[in-house]
């Protein structure tokens, strides 16, 4: 049993509830969450990319090797119905850079089952206004990769970090932040200005290596900021076994005795994961084989979390 207090099935129901309401006649992300899902549980993946070659997205002028085969929406739809995944977050894939036209395009083809997440130049005096942009545009989440090097030294930026995710507070949407170990420091420090006040996911638990407890201590340290949220997924590329990648089953529950289920999120980062274990065992990874999940954990983390950074979608 999870050492954590958890929401009764009742209370729990009625928050997803409230989550599928409609607001003056606009439909409202989470609507149809009973729709797919086993017991009464929304399933809502919240990590996928989409692209297409398409000259009406052009690529990045200084993308030198562009995806070969497209990751259609039509395709993802075709996978999410055939195994029971309600609703899914988009997040801008990088082929575009920082033009997110694609992803608000199929999020306004699709409101009832995507929701997206832009990126923004970090380093660019335009940065809010863009978020402006793209928030306008449908998309509801901001991401930032700081890498490892000194290439992503910009997030030791005070004042461009401030402008970014102050504009991102004041909209209500996420700052998503697909990182290493090695930056968390960087960014508890962010965290920390705005820890009353911002929404933070780390993306893909901050790719923390398995059996390296001090570089995990860094991002269980941000089990504090109650606005911290994590991703679970990657564990196709973290473990050294096959699936069910069980050497990352314990890392995983270090991160649930911390955060606990309701800030833990599953996700497939599809169509990567097809070079893994595939978009159903990904699911199935957390629905089934992680046995420490008690079904009330498994409401939270294949679906609940995620209705609470993105409880709503607009329409027109």
């Amino acid at each position: 049993m999870s050492t954590h207090e958890t929401l009764t099935r009742r209370a729990w129901l009625a928050r997803a509830a409230a989550a599928g309401t409609t607001i003056a006649g606009q439909h409202v992300w989470g609507a149809a969450i009973t729709a797919g899902g086993a017991k009464d549980m929304p399933i809502v993946d919240s990590n996928v990319h989409v692209w297409k070659s398409d000259p009406r997205y052009p690529w990045a002028a200084d993308l030198k090797d562009p995806p070969k085969q497209d990751a259609l929406p039509s395709t993802l739809l075709e996978m999410m119905q055939t195994h029971r995944v309600d609703q899914t977050v988009i997040v801008h894939v990088m082929y575009y850079r920082w033009d997110c036209r694609y992803a608000a395009a199929c999020v306004r083809q699709h409101r009832d089952k995507f929701m997206g997440v832009c990126r923004v130049d970090p380093q660019s005096p335009m940065a809010a206004a863009d978020v402006d942009h793209w928030v306008a545009e449908g998309l509801r989440g901001v991401r930032l990769s700081p890498g490892p090097g000194p290439a992503g030294d910009w997030i030791r930026d005070r004042r461009q970090m401030d402008v970014i995710c102050g504009r991102s507070a004041e909209l209500g949407v996420p700052l998503c932040v697909l990182c290493s170990t090695s930056r968390l420091p960087d960014l508890e420090a962010v965290i920390e200005r705005h820890r009353d006040r911002l929404d933070v996911c780390i993306d893909h638990m901050a790719e923390c290596p398995i059996g390296q407890p001090e570089e995990l201590k860094k991002l269980l340290a941000l089990a504090r900021y109650k606005r911290v949220f994590v991703k679970l997924s990657h564990l196709w590329s973290l473990s050294r076994q096959e699936y069910p990648y069980r050497d990352t089953h314990n890392q995983v529950r270090r991160l649930y005795d911390a955060f606990g289920p309701e800030r833990l999120m599953w996700g497939t980062d599809w169509p990567v994961v097809e070079q893994y274990c595939g978009y159903g065992s990904a699911l199935a990874l957390f629905r089934d084989e992680i046995k420490f999940f008690t079904d009330e954990d498994r409401r939270w983390i294949l679906g609940g979390t995620a209705l609470r950074l993105w409880p709503s979608i607009q329409s027109g």
